[in-house]
C-alpha cells in the first residue's frame, strides 16, 4: 500500500489532506497487492457470562456475543464504567442473559501495537475476528477461561451472535461475506452503506500524532498511529446535542484509542462486501442522527429491499432500526438502554 509518513502533527494534517484532496489516489488504488502476514499476536479480551445458567428461566448463557469496537475507542466503547446500568451495553447483554466477548482490536487497548501501516489494516482486523469466533466456536476458547480463570461455570457456546460497531461493524460484514459460517446472526450499528458514505472525510475526525497528544498514554506508539486530538472533535463526529449527558463525552475522550494509517486507508477493501451466502439475520442498528455515517440524518438513507438484494440475499431477516435522538457513539447517550432492549427483541424474535 502507498501511504505518506505520519511521524508527528504536521505529518498528520499532510495525510488527511493526501487522503481527503480530490485529485489524489482514493484508498482502493493505493492498495498494490496482497501480502500474506503469518504471525501470533496478544489480543486482549474480557469474556463475562451471566450467572444464570442456559436453559434455566429463559437464560441464554450458551448464546455468545462477539462484539467488536470501531475506530477511535478500544473495548472499554462497550462497557462504560460511568453509570453502568444505564450505558454499558456488556451490562445490559450479561442481564439479558447473554454471554459476551469484548475485544481490543489489533493497535489498541491491552492488545499487540505493531506497524501501524502494513500490518494493521482492515483485512488482517478481520482475520483476527474470524480466528476469535472459531476458538469460540471450537470450544478453545471456553476451555482457555476455565483453564485461566479457574470458572467451571462458563459454558459451550451453541450460538455466535456478532455486533458491530462503526468500523467494527464493517469487520462484521466482512466476516459474513468471508466467513458466513460463523456467525448465527449479526447487529451492525453505526454502519450502514448508503447515498451519504464517505460524507464525513478524514478532516472531520480532528486527528493528532498519537504520542504527541498524550505521551503517557500513547508515547510508546510509533509513525503512523493517530488519534482524535480534541474532546470537541469527539463531540463533533460522535455526539448529538441535547441528547447526551457531559460526563459521557469527557469519559469518551478519556478512553479513546488509537487509529491507524493502515486501517484508514485499507477500509475500503471490505467495505460493501456482499454476505451472499449468509443465512442468517441482519440487524443494522443506525443512530438518527449520525453524522460519520449518514451525514447527520439517518431518516430515509436505505431501501431494505435494496439492501437484503445487495447484500444479504439468502439470509433470513434483514432489518434496520433509527434509534431516535442518538449520536454515532450510539452507547454514549440517554436512551442507550431503551436502544439495548430493541436489540435484544429482535435477536429473540430471531431465535438468538
Amino acid at each position: 500500500m502507498s501511504f505518506p509518513a505520519v511521524n508527528n502533527d504536521i505529518d498528520v494534517i499532510e495525510f488527511v489532506w493526501n487522503v481527503d484532496t480530490w485529485s489524489h489516489p482514493n484508498a482502493s488504488t493505493r492498495i498494490q497487492g496482497l501480502t500474506e502476514i503469518n504471525h501470533t499476536y496478544n489480543i486482549g479480551a474480557q469474556l463475562c457470562t451471566p450467572s444464570q445458567p442456559a436453559g434455566s428461566g429463559g437464560g441464554k448463557a450458551d448464546i455468545l456475543q462477539i462484539a467488536t469496537h470501531g475506530l477511535v475507542f478500544n473495548k472499554k466503547y462497550w462497557d462504560s464504567e460511568v453509570q453502568p446500568e444505564r450505558y454499558s451495553y456488556v451490562h445490559a447483554a450479561v442481564n439479558a442473559g447473554y454471554s459476551i466477548l469484548t475485544y481490543d482490536r489489533l493497535g489498541t487497548g491491552a492488545s499487540d501495537k505493531p506497524d501501524a501501516y502494513n500490518i494493521v489494516q482492515a483485512p488482517l482486523q478481520l482475520e483476527i475476528l474470524a480466528q476469535i469466533t472459531k476458538a469460540a466456536r471450537s470450544g478453545a476458547l471456553a476451555a482457555v477461561a476455565k483453564s485461566h480463570f479457574n470458572h467451571s461455570s462458563i459454558p459451550p457456546f451453541s450460538k455466535i451472535v456478532h455486533i458491530g460497531h462503526s468500523f467494527g461493524s464493517i469487520l462484521t460484514g466482512g466476516l459474513l461475506a468471508r466467513y458466513p459460517e460463523l456467525s448465527d446472526g449479526a447487529i451492525e450499528t453505526g454502519w450502514l452503506v448508503n447515498a451519504h458514505t464517505g460524507d464525513y472525510n478524514q478532516d472531520s475526525f480532528g486527528w493528532q500524532f498519537a504520542a504527541e497528544n498524550d505521551p503517557v498514554r500513547f508515547g510508546k506508539r510509533g509513525s503512523g498511529y493517530m488519534v482524535v486530538g480534541t474532546k470537541s472533535s469527539l463531540q463533533q463526529g460522535f455526539f448529538h446535542a441535547g441528547s447526551f449527558d457531559p460526563k459521557l463525552l469527557t469519559y469518551a475522550n478519556s478512553i479513546k484509542d488509537t487509529t491507524t494509517v493502515g486501517e484508514v486507508l485499507s477500509a475500503a477493501s471490505i467495505i460493501g462486501l456482499p454476505g451472499a451466502n449468509f443465512t442468517g439475520p441482519v440487524q443494522h442498528f443506525l443512530a438518527e442522527d449520525d453524522a460519520v455515517v449518514c451525514g447527520g440524518d439517518c431518516k430515509n438513507t436505505f431501501n431494505i429491499t435494496q439492501l437484503q438484494g445487495l447484500f444479504y440475499p439468502k439470509a433470513s431477516a434483514v432489518d434496520v432500526y433509527v434509534q431516535p435522538k442518538t449520536g454515532h457513539g450510539l452507547v454514549l447517550h440517554n436512551n442507550a438502554t431503551a436502544g439495548y432492549q430493541v436489540m435484544f427483541d429482535w435477536l429473540g424474535r430471531n431465535g438468538l
